[in-house]
């Protein structure tokens, strides 16, 4: 009886989808974590970096540079 009662919450799509949204945030998580890794300082300001070494990335259209 309890098998049959943990079968069906398993197996509900509610519960499906809770575990899919739950997959989804680890994966995203992992891949930022190991970018922090991986990168020698802060991974949020490797695009502005890049930028302030090779201005000519940016279009002044697109992307102000405060240098």
């Amino acid at each position: 009886m309890l098998i049959k009662k943990i079968l069906q919450v398993l197996t509900h799509p509610v519960t499906g989808v809770n575990l899919c949204i739950v997959g989804l945030l680890l994966i995203i998580q992992v891949v930022h974590t190991k970018a922090h890794l991986t990168l020698e300082s802060d991974v949020h300001g490797h695009v502005h970096r890049t930028l302030k070494k090779k201005p000519e990335l940016a279009r002044s259209t697109c992307y102000k540079l405060d240098f």
